[in-house]
């Protein structure tokens, strides 16, 4: 354990030593409490020997690691609750700088932890916490409700519909479950001329990529890209493109700025979709469209049966190795553990993933090498409370 200096920027100091009665992080919390207020920004943890700091940026909802000893390399990480302070220092006051590599990703530099920013904020939107499954399935009613017909090439189906207005969502949906999902909303805050979406695509996976190149000239501004306010896609857990998230640092603009607010929350938020609550939500659409659409889509179909022996085996895998994300829209295995650590586990959970049929997904970028990310199925969360 290490003694360890906390202030708070306004020259006020305390010292932690490890042979005390606190804890560390009692004796940050009591600090905490003692001198900082409503209008402090930040407070700093020192390692007495090193210089080695934690700085805890309340304004940011971040924290910088800091090189002592003359270095003064900083790298950053979003905060994303009080169990956070924790962790941190406690495992700063266990090992120090390196302790925290396990904690990251930590990004270079503000404009970076901008970014985190706004993809953490993403993580609470409708659009993230609606399983992929479910979201196919209200885009395919959406779209006949608004008085189209998906249309399928191959192994790609295409929904979208509009407001009335010139505001548009459209999607491209894989039969690997892969999709491309953009709004457009001419009026809000990230509308622009002709020709400068483009750079809101920025980021996504090239076989995404190419499913809106392929649409015809004549649904598209300029027969390139489709008008887009928002992009976002579905190779991982859903996410905003790299070019969106740049466009929204750089104006200001809130997520629901993207036309996700106006366009498609009221379709996502509630306990479920029916015509009342698409007829309130689009009032323009024609009353038998919206009856025909929910007659016409089917809802999710089931999976099929898989053996006791093969689930069990998946489940104690979680049960090891494993958790539900936030929603409950993906298990996560080996979360933080490179390639190299995990071992047979890991080769067995794929070829299992491959025999359940389960939908295997992208993990998020900075994820360790060794994650394995896959989309919640209700033959598995049917059992998964026998191994909790």
């Amino acid at each position: 354990m290490r003694t360890l200096t906390f202030s708070d920027g306004e020259g006020t100091e305390r010292t932690w030593h490890p042979d005390g009665t606190r804890s560390a992080f009692d004796a940050f919390a009591d600090f905490m409490e003692a001198h900082l207020d409503d209008d402090s920004t930040s407070v700093r943890v020192e390692d007495a020997e090193t210089g080695d700091a934690l700085v805890f940026l309340f304004e940011e909802e971040a924290v910088a690691r800091v090189r002592g000893a003359g270095d003064g390399r900083s790298a950053y990480r979003v905060v994303d609750g009080g169990g956070a302070y924790r962790t941190l220092v406690v495992n700063f006051a266990r090992g120090g700088f390196a302790s925290l590599d396990r904690f990251g990703p930590w990004l270079p530099d503000l404009a970076d932890l901008a970014r985190a920013r706004l993809r953490n904020a993403f993580e609470t939107s409708p659009l993230r916490r609606t399983h992929p499954r479910e979201l196919r399935r209200r885009l395919e009613l959406l779209t006949r409700a608004g008085g189209r017909a998906p249309t399928t090439d191959g192994e790609v189906t295409r929904f979208g519909f509009g407001d009335g207005a010139g505001g548009t969502v459209d999607a491209w949906w894989t039969t690997g479950g892969r999709a491309l999902l953009v709004t457009y909303d001419p009026d809000g805050a990230l509308g622009s001329p002709d020709g400068a979406h483009a750079a809101l695509y920025d980021g996504v996976p090239e076989d995404l990529l190419a499913l809106a190149r392929n649409t015809p000239a004549a649904e598209t501004a300029g027969g390139a890209l489709p008008a887009a306010t928002g992009v976002f896609h579905l190779s991982g857990p859903c996410a905003m493109a790299t070019g969106l998230v740049d466009r929204l640092r750089e104006t200001g603009a809130e997520i629901g700025d993207t036309g996700t607010g106006r366009l498609l929350d009221p379709f996502l938020t509630g306990a479920g979709l029916t015509p009342e609550t698409v007829a309130r939500a689009a009032p323009g659409w024609r009353a038998e469209d919206v009856a025909a659409a929910f007659a016409e889509t089917a809802a999710v179909p089931a999976p099929a049966p898989a053996d006791r022996e093969t689930l069990d085996r998946f489940c104690r895998i979680w049960a090891d190795s494993g958790y539900n994300d936030r929603w409950d829209v993906h298990y996560v295995f080996f979360d933080g553990h490179a390639l190299e650590r995990t071992g047979g586990s890991r080769d067995e959970l794929l070829r299992l993933i491959g025999t359940l049929g389960l939908e295997r997904v992208d993990a998020p970028p900075g994820a360790a090498t060794g994650e394995v990310w896959v989309r919640t199925d209700p033959r598995i969360d049917a059992e998964l409370g026998r191994w909790a």
